[in-house]
């Protein structure tokens, strides 16, 4: 029976071979990219799922509230992990992680393999208990139990060592401190919150930390440091919960057991647990979390396209299976059969169809990874987070695509079929039609969100943000390296170059994210205002073009570091005006500043957000000089600039390479999630309208069909080629228009939602919604004409010949 049934589809399939190709190719297409899109979050929600303590690890954050502005921080302080462990039955185990610095270390194994590595971390033995990472060599119980040893991942190893056996054997780190390897760890998933190629062992770094910053603070400073119990650190510190315990009773004992700086510095802030499994999606940017939503959506509705080609193109063939049923019928056949029979014929073109939208799946995994800038293990590939949901959507498509067409076709009166009473038309036909307006509604609310989306990454890219960031280099000036003590020197050399119109210095670089914040009380009411502040020298605001509002008196000097100047938004909310802005702020900690200008309000941060009140603290040339901005002319030579930068540079630091960026890169890079969710945008668009074209096609090929007595006769009758064209194309137009009223208002609703993430944003004009309209117009006029055209053109002799 089954072999009979699997005949029967086969024959169908290979008698109609161009509604074969369109529904197997079209929903391959679409099974194709809903598979991307199925990788893609199910990778981005399996992020940590891969130890297996994970469902009861927590990681302590500190979030603090300055004035009108909060901001959280994971970093605590050496004792804080084992502090909270012995008050807190609740809790099982902890670990501290102390993630990669700024900036790279060179360590080398001999000098052959020596490297500049940026992902060197160090962790406590707790780490390796409360986390599950998978040991190729050594011994996870006694790892990390010595001071100065390492763990390197299998690529790292095999870098350093080649195939020779690592353990036991040293590297060199910073050129003065030796570690011994004690194990290897297999590589990294991509899936993991936490990342590095070395981890060193904690205690280590207490050695390395106290030298770095014996030049900054005594040693009775440093030990006051390393007992406080609190957010006063750089540890990650994660803690193992027993099984049923809360995290939130922990976190409520977290306050008596800070030290009294810390309970100060707490009076208006709060501890909190989060969840292991939930450190991804907390770390990202809305504007990434959004994308996964927004991917997930386009999916389902790609997909949705896709199952409606099938549906409407199997339905549409009614006439020609009516007589089939009608036979099978009044030969016995029940309608459970026929039910089974066009099943297995949708899963035949279901199954078809998945096999080649594999293919093209693997075809277009390398363009897909680069546009959106992640990476998938292959081992996920083959992993219970991405086989499971494939599976399910594989079954979810057997049953959507066969079920209508099954219970229509198996659902014909024999007696009818066989009187030739039979009409296409009815309720098929209306659902048929609905379809179609769902498919192009879909198609024109994507070209809508294109436009829009294509329309604010422009803003972006053009809009004036109040500073001049155009042919400005950065380079970052590592303290721990005791780069800065030659600060002086390398800036008067830098100064000299041919090409160089200014060179200033920052303690933080333009378009990151800005830790820094002042509590200034307003002086004309108790009102809290954050402020964000960062150190620069007196030439900072010509050198990147900023402009006054108020300008500092006629030859007052910016050289004090007890002066600062303030921006209009931090103006307008402290009070300060242009008849009392020279005063004494007081910003809190004993530290006073006195306010000599006012700076038109610029963009340091990106568009997405509004212009918060800021400061630039002006202090001498000799302090708070981690970035040297370094503006080049428009006349010099860039490579031959850059290059002379980078002697100076290498005459004081010959051992690491130098590097730089160019602030308008920097800014660019602040929207690459909103580039590379443009970029799918668009291609899911181009999918969409390639899937509903295709059926649209099947569809207008058909209708051709089924009508050429219709148009032979109108030929006879005298109509014209354009007449017939037009008569086969109204029908589209009612659909397109109708299509059109549906989309628009649930596109500019979804949008607007869109742009009110960011404070700057496009307008959503009526053009664009025109636009849309006639681009899905001229899109389904085109592929609708050449199957009017050619049954407008047959021959009508031909069709009338046996009547």
């Amino acid at each position: 029976m089954l072999q009979n049934y699997v005949t029967i589809v086969l024959r169908n399939l290979l008698r109609h071979k161009t509604f074969s190709l369109i529904n197997i190719l079209g929903l391959a297409t679409g099974m194709a990219v809903t598979l991307l899109i199925v990788l893609y979050v199910a990778h981005e929600y399996s992020y940590d799922h891969f130890h297996q303590k994970g469902g009861r690890i927590v990681r302590a954050e500190f979030k603090h509230q300055a004035g009108n502005e909060s901001y959280s921080v994971p970093w605590m302080s050496y004792r804080f992990g084992e502090a909270v462990k012995n008050a807190c039955p609740e809790v099982e185990d902890f670990a501290r992680f102390k993630e990669p610095g700024f900036g790279s270390k060179l360590v080398q194994s001999d000098s052959q393999h020596k490297f500049f590595e940026p992902e060197f971390a160090f962790a406590d033995e707790g780490f390796l208990r409360v986390f599950t990472f998978d040991f190729l060599q050594g011994d996870p119980k006694t790892a990390l139990s010595r001071p100065f040893t390492v763990l390197l991942t299998e690529q790292t190893a095999r870098k350093y060592f080649g195939d020779a056996h690592p353990i036991g054997k040293t590297l060199l780190y910073d050129k003065q401190y030796t570690f011994e390897v004690v194990g290897i760890l297999r590589n990294l998933p991509p899936n993991s919150s936490i990342q590095f190629d070395f981890l060193a062992d904690l205690s280590s770094y207490r050695s390395i930390e106290r030298k770095i910053y014996e030049k900054f603070m005594s040693a009775q400073e440093m030990d006051k440091q390393f007992e406080r119990v609190g957010a006063s650190g750089g540890y990650s510190t994660y803690f193992l919960l027993h099984p049923q315990a809360l995290a939130s009773r922990v976190a409520q004992k977290i306050p008596s057991l800070l030290t009294i700086d810390d309970k100060i510095k707490s009076s208006h802030a709060s501890y909190i647990l989060d969840p292991l499994f939930d450190l991804h999606f907390n770390s990202l940017l809305p504007s990434a979390r959004q994308a996964v939503t927004i991917f997930s959506v386009v999916a389902i509705l790609i997909l949705a396209l896709a199952l409606i080609n099938y549906i409407n193109l199997t339905t549409a063939r009614s006439t020609s299976r009516a007589k089939e049923v009608g036979i099978r019928k009044v030969a016995g056949a029940a309608r459970k059969s026929l039910i089974i029979q066009f099943y297995l014929e949708s899963s035949l073109c279901v199954s078809l169809a998945f096999s080649l939208s594999v293919i093209i799946f693997i075809l277009l995994q390398p363009l897909f990874f680069q546009i959106l800038q992640f990476s998938v293990d292959e081992s996920f590939l083959k992993s219970p987070y991405f086989l499971v949901p494939t599976f399910i959507f594989y079954i979810i498509c057997i049953i959507l695509s066969g079920s209508y067409p099954a219970l229509l076709l198996s659902g014909f009166a024999p007696v009818e079929v066989l009187k030739g009473r039979f009409s296409p038309t009815g309720n098929a036909a209306w659902i048929r039609k609905g379809l179609t307006v769902f498919q192009f509604a879909v198609s024109i609310a994507l070209i809508i969100g294109s436009i829009l989306i294509k329309g604010q990454l422009n803003l972006f890219m053009q809009k004036d943000t109040g500073l001049d960031r155009e042919r400005v280099a950065v380079v970052h000036l590592d303290i721990e390296d005791g780069l800065d003590k030659y600060y002086k020197a390398i800036r008067e050399e830098i100064r000299q170059i041919r090409g160089v119109e200014h060179i200033t210095a920052s303690s933080l670089v333009m378009y990151g994210r800005y830790g820094n914040i002042w509590s200034i009380k307003s002086p004309d009411s108790i009102k809290d205002v954050s402020v964000h502040y960062f150190a620069v020298d007196e030439e900072f605001i010509p050198a990147l073009g900023l402009k006054w509002a108020i300008p500092p008196q006629r030859g007052q000097a910016l050289v004090t570091k007890d002066q600062m100047v303030i921006n209009e938004m931090a103006a307008n909310q402290l009070g300060i005006h242009a008849g009392n802005y020279q005063q004494r702020i007081d910003v809190g900690e004993g530290i006073s500043k006195n306010v000599i200008g006012v700076l038109k309000d610029f963009n340091y941060a990106t568009l997405a957000r509004e212009i918060k009140p800021m400061a630039l603290s002006i202090a001498p040339d000799s302090v708070y000089r981690d970035y040297l901005y370094i503006k080049l002319s428009q006349y010099a030579s860039i490579p031959e600039t850059i290059g002379a930068i980078g002697q100076v540079y290498n005459r004081y630091k010959t051992d690491k390479p130098f590097d730089y960026t160019f602030l308008d890169d920097t800014y660019r890079k602040q929207y690459e999630n909103q580039i590379s969710t443009a970029k799918i945008m668009f291609a899911f668009t181009a999918f969409a309208i390639i899937i509903a074209c295709m059926g649209l096609f099947g569809l207008a090929t058909f209708t051709a069909e089924q009508r050429t007595k219709e148009i032979g006769i109108r030929k006879v009758l005298g109509a014209s080629v354009s007449q017939i064209v037009a008569m086969l194309s109204k029908d589209l137009l009612k659909l397109i228009a109708v299509a059109f009223v549906i989309s628009t208002p649930i596109a500019w609703y979804f949008m607007h939602k869109w742009l009110e993430d960011f404070a700057y944003r496009i307008d959503i004009e009526w053009w664009v919604f025109g636009l849309a309209g006639v681009v899905a117009l001229f899109i389904a006029l085109f592929t609708v004409s050449f199957q009017a055209i050619k049954a407008a053109l047959s021959n009508p002799v031909k069709s009338l010949r046996n009547e």
